[in-house]
């Protein structure tokens, strides 16, 4: 048990959440440099206020509150940054090669993910915990210190303003003429 001091079980939980915690923080600010420092701060937080943890069964809520709440103050510390990183260039192929609908679709996400960045923060981040991260509105309502209605209310509002993205990038596809057979969801 970790509220008891055993490494192992810290060990443990590190491992659980690293990965997750490194992508949330990235998602969260935008800034690929950051994300490592954010997680791992959060982890320390996390060890060293361990003791404050009423409910064991609680945890993965409360060391994401840490988390998220970490990821804003770097966030507002290093401002916005939009990734420079593309998918295409990860995978070693230029925009230019790839083709019809796997082109498309990489615009699709691309400009998805920008228009998440535009959405206010407590916005972003009820996105983000729900969509990438699995988690129900009762447990970000605990990350976010809301009620459960509110992070509903962000997730709706959220949730407009990006079909309002979406519908102006596929209205202007169209006219391009270059997503025929898409359509807004």
């Amino acid at each position: 048990m970790i509220q008891r001091g055993n490494p192992d079980a810290f060990e443990q939980i590190f491992n659980k959440y690293k990965n997750e915690a490194v992508r949330t923080a990235y998602l969260i600010t935008g800034k690929r440099s950051i994300c490592e420092d954010i997680a791992q701060e959060a982890f320390i937080k996390c060890l060293k206020h361990i003791e404050k943890l009423k409910n064991p069964g609680g945890f993965r809520a409360w060391f994401f509150r840490i988390l998220t709440r970490t990821a804003w103050k770097y966030g507002r510390a290093a401002g916005r940054e939009v990734p420079t990183e593309e998918p295409a260039e990860k995978a070693g192929q230029s925009g230019l090669d790839l083709l019809g609908e796997q082109y498309f679709a990489f615009e699709e996400s691309r400009f998805l993910y920008s228009e998440i960045n535009r959405l206010e923060p407590k916005q972003k981040t009820a996105i983000i915990l729900y969509y990438f991260n699995g988690l129900s509105t009762k447990e970000i309502a605990k990350i976010s210190g809301c009620l459960e209605g509110t992070v509903k209310s962000r997730l709706f509002t959220a949730r407009k303003k990006l079909k309002c993205g979406l519908d102006s990038f596929y209205h202007s596809g169209k006219e391009r003429g270059i997503n025929a057979g898409y359509k807004a969801v």
